[in-house]
């Protein structure tokens, strides 16, 4: 399972092993892309390192989903 979130200078992909974990920021993007305030982001932890994902960030990106590991993604 994975996220890709691509901005205009970068493409960042969230990878997941956890089906819970998945869901999770899931979620917090869902929240984070309603947000009317843009003051929401997500936090993606994977091993020893972390990313910030602001609510701007997300609302000026392209999402994708891919749910299984040999799959299209979903939307794009």
């Amino acid at each position: 399972m994975k996220i890709e979130i691509k901005t205009l200078i970068e493409k960042i992909t969230l990878e997941f092993d956890n089906e819970e974990y998945f869901r999770k920021i899931h979620a917090e993007i869902t929240e984070a892309l309603l947000d009317d305030l843009n003051v929401k982001g997500v936090y993606y932890e994977k091993g020893n390192s972390g990313i910030m994902l602001p609510a701007l960030l997300l609302k000026n990106s392209i999402i994708s989903i891919q749910k299984e590991s040999d799959a299209s993604p979903l939307f794009s």
